[in-house]
């Protein structure tokens, strides 16, 4: 009979402690055969450390994209990147829908909104937007964009019209798959800090090809930068992208990321993401994304017509499958002075 590992049970039961892994411990959890017994562990406490850290409470964020012009930063795996075939054409979604989205997506109960661009959207466009958005769901809810690399000139414009933050990351094997150079990203990270923007980021996308070691890399890339939310997204193959033969991982072993990432960052951040799945939504991910409009993991003008975009109450029943409660109300802690 199989015995468990010992090493392994007890780096897991230092990260139950909630005071974070060390990068070689949190490098033992991420080679982790999917199927082994001590994975089925991880996830348990995963899932158990995340109740901790949110009182069992989960959160619906609500994704917004605005557009689907062909982007020249060229991400290997994006449907938007002009260097792959996914999409023709040019679309920009009506200020009077997005302005519809955001307030039918308040109605609904999501805890913050966030404007999705390519990096071809003009930025005053983009300010336009914001202001908008921010007379329909009030002062309370929090508002992100995930846009562009920013100068801290434009980070202090988007606060002053009225976002309190931005989904940015540092994606995997950026400057390789992508053309973004890795120092960018990370001058953006510097200037939304220094504007007082709240940061939410993940490690992703992760695909079959990511060694453990990379993977390891990017999370404490992220720890590092304290952000509000975090975790590990994997890839979803878009046909006709470069990157859509390598494939996809499982779902056991997506969940099995979110749990290795939320042991190493202990009980700081409070949402993990991302939950995209009953399994993920029950190995410690407590943060999940509604989807409109347009969508880099899918080719449609509006992903909710059939695309990848999930809807708040299919988010809000997946939570309530994994045993979590949902927040009523705005998320808490995006507000910066």
């Amino acid at each position: 009979m199989q015995v468990f590992d010992q090493e392994i049970c007890d780096i897991i039961e230092k990260g139950l402690e909630g005071v974070g892994l060390t990068p070689a411990e949190t490098l033992k959890l991420y080679s982790l055969p999917e199927t082994s017994k001590e994975a089925a562990y991880l996830r348990w406490a995963g899932q158990e450390l995340s109740m901790r850290a949110a009182n069992g409470v989960a959160e619906v964020h609500a994704q917004i994209g605005l557009n689907s012009t062909i982007c020249p930063k060229n991400c290997k795996f994006c449907s938007f990147a002009a260097s792959n075939d996914a999409r023709k054409g040019k679309f920009e979604l009506p200020k009077a829908d997005v302005l519809e989205y955001a307030q039918r997506y308040v109605d609904d109960g999501a805890n913050l909104i966030l404007l999705l661009t390519t990096a071809s959207y003009s930025f005053e466009r983009l300010l336009e937007m914001v202001e908008g958005v921010r007379s329909v769901i009030g002062h309370d809810m929090p508002l992100l964009v995930n846009t562009d690399d920013m100068t801290y000139e434009s980070c202090v414009a988007l606060k002053a019209a009225g976002a309190n933050g931005a989904y940015h990351a540092v994606r995997m094997r950026e400057g390789v798959d992508t053309g973004i150079p890795v120092e960018k990203r990370l001058e953006t990270f510097e200037n939304l800090a220094a504007a007082g923007m709240s940061l939410s980021t993940c490690v992703e996308p992760i695909g079959p090809e990511h060694s453990p070691e990379e993977l390891t890399e990017a999370t404490y890339r992220c720890i590092d930068v304290h952000p509000q939310s975090a975790g590990c997204g994997k890839r979803i193959p878009v046909p006709n992208t470069e990157l859509y033969d390598l494939g996809m991982h499982t779902d056991v072993a997506n969940a099995n990321y979110v749990a290795v990432y939320r042991l190493a960052t202990g009980l700081d951040p409070r949402l993990n993401c991302s939950a995209n799945t009953v399994m993920t939504a029950a190995s410690g991910a407590n943060l999940a994304w509604a989807e409109v409009g347009t969508n880099p993991r899918d080719a449609l003008e509006r992903t909710e017509h059939g695309g990848r975009g999930a809807s708040f109450d299919q988010q809000y029943k997946m939570f309530k499958a994994a045993g979590w409660e949902i927040l009523d109300g705005p998320s808490q802690g995006w507000m910066i002075d």
